[in-house]
This record gives C-alpha cells, structure tokens and sequence, in this order.
C-alpha cells in the first residue's frame, strides 16, 4: 500500500493534521516534523524530509502551506519510491510579492511571535472549533520565535517555479475558496506551469484540512486509488483505432519509441508523451496505453531493458540495453 507522507504548515509540528489523519479512511499516513528549536532555510528543511522518507515503500507527498517549496523540490528530482505530489494551499514562490522586499528587514528585527488569536481572521477565517483554537495555540507556542521567523523569510524568498514543470509523478492542488492568506494566483501559476495538476478547489479557509478535514480526506483517497491502478486496457473505440494501424505504422511506433529511449533510466510515461506528440500528424489520436504496450513488447524482444512493473507507466522505466 502506497504510504501518505504528511509535510506541515508554518508550525511544523504535525499536530495539525489530527483532524485530517482521523479522517482518512484505508491509508497509511507518517508525519514528518520539523526542528521546532533550529533556524532552517529550505535546502536544509528538504534535507531533514528527505533523511525521513521511506526508503524500501512507495509513498505519495502531502506538502501543506509552508512545505509546498520542499514537496516540489523533492519530487522534481524523481525520488525512488514516489508515486504523487499533493500540494495544499500553497506556493511554488512567493505567495506576497510585495513583502518579498522586506524579507532581509523581517529577518534582522528581534525574533517575535505572532499571537494566535491575531492569525485566525487569515487561517480559519471564523470557522475554527475550540478545540481547533487550543491545537494552534499549543502547537505555535511548541516552536521557537526565531524558527518561526527563518521560516517566514524563507517563504519570501523562494522560487522553485523553475523545478514544477520538471515533476513527472501525478500531481493534485488543494486550493481554499476563503483562503485569505495563499492567493489563488499561486495555485493557479503551479497549475500552468503543469497542466495535467489536479486542482480541487474547497469551500474553506487557509486552514482547510483542518476546518474540512473529510471533505480534504475524501479528495485525497481519490487521488491515491486512482494512481494506484494500473494502465488500463483498450477501450473499444481505441482498439478499433489500433485495428487499423498498418505494420509500416508499428513500425514507425517502435522506432519512435526506441528514439525517445536514452542510455539512462527514462520514466515509461514520459517515453509516451514525447511519441505521442512526435506522431501526432502521422497517426493522430494514437492511445497511450497502446504506446505502453508497444514499449512492453520491445523489453520483450530485448529492443529495451526495463525497471519497476511495466503495467504502470508513471512508475516504471526503460533504456536502452548495453548499459
């Protein structure tokens, strides 16, 4: 079973997600908690995480607010083992470009902490349980002032929009309708910069797995047993497609797939796309799933070599022999 890594907002203890964790019904979730007493930057918070990852399971990402830069990071490398990277209302840069000038003035004034009862109108925007109110305060009062602030300039300084289109792993946005704090601009820019990002969009605060935690919990089930299926098989319409295919072009699919290989690991999905788009005015409408099967049979004949179960083209990947 796929393993939900959970990364945390601001706070960075993981206490927060208890009403989402509980909400998750047949899934396998691990938070991973920040230092609440060291001044991290981003590198080294993606250091941390990735020290934590399972090392032998697959495992989808859950990067909340704060974590979305060190989520996005992590998977445009193509760690072993990932399956998925769900973003929750958060950002690939600065989510406050006009505060980006004052980033090196915040992080030379006298580390403070930020009242919780003054951050709730931008986090739970009026819909926060006492029980909610005290998980926060408790939470926010667990972690350092200066930690807090490093975490803050840090926000204000980054920009891995360069590293998103790079992600090859299936990819969802959890944005808030209310969020007062994450604009829809900053979800919006991930998504243009990878299309094929689900975007689900909530009737909630900043806060939103904490105010929604089923509704969030339901979405993301979703997101996991769809990604864990695999490859589907022809449908009748495509098969009828492929019926009609002459062997010249098989041919011309072998050879194309056989050009997009390389003498590194390339990911099965992405050896499709890029044979899809090459054909596309010679065969128009050629399915990927019969792209896939064209790559599984030249492993078969020894055209290509082969790592993880082919029957899942996002997660496995092929080169070409004599490596």
């Amino acid at each position: 079973m796929t393993i939900l890594v959970l990364l945390p907002g601001l706070d960075g203890t993981g206490d927060l997600f208890a009403p989402f964790v509980a909400a998750l019904t047949g899934v396998d979730s691990r938070v991973i908690a920040y230092p609440a007493d060291r001044a991290m930057d981003y590198p080294e918070h993606e250091g941390f995480v990735r020290d934590k990852l399972p090392r032998d399971e697959d495992y989808v990402l859950l990067a909340e607010s704060f974590s979305g830069p060190i989520g996005i990071s992590i998977a445009s490398t193509a760690p072993p083992g990932l399956r998925g990277l769900i973003l929750c209302g958060t950002f690939a840069s600065n989510p406050l470009p006009w505060l980006g000038p004052l980033a090196n003035a915040i992080g030379r004034l006298p580390a403070m902490r930020m009242p919780p009862v003054l951050a709730a109108p931008w986090l739970y925007s009026g819909r926060a349980t006492p029980e909610l109110r005290r998980a926060h305060a408790s939470a926010m009062a667990r972690v350092s002032a200066v930690t807090l602030r490093a975490r803050v300039v840090a926000a204000l300084g980054v920009d891995y929009r360069s590293l998103v289109s790079r992600i090859e792993v299936p990819m969802m946005y959890l944005r808030a309708k209310s969020d007062r704090l994450i604009p829809a601009a900053a979800g919006q820019a991930i998504v243009d910069l990878r299309p094929e990002t689900t975007m689900v969009v909530i009737d909630a605060p900043h806060f939103l797995l904490q105010t929604e935690p089923e509704v969030c919990a339901r979405a993301v089930e979703k997101f996991l047993e769809h990604e864990e299926r695999p490859d589907p098989p022809l449908d009748v319409e495509q098969s009828l497609r492929v019926s009609r295919l002459t062997q010249e072009d098989l041919w011309d699919i072998d050879r194309e797939i056989l050009s997009q290989s390389a003498r590194s690991w390339r990911k099965v999905a992405r050896v499709v796309i890029q044979v899809m788009d090459k054909l596309a005015m010679r065969i128009p409408e050629l399915p990927d799933v019969y792209i896939a099967q064209r790559v599984r049979h030249l492993v078969e004949i020894g055209k290509l070599e082969s790592q993880g179960n082919l029957h899942y083209m996002r997660y496995s990947e092929v080169r070409l022999p004599g490596q």
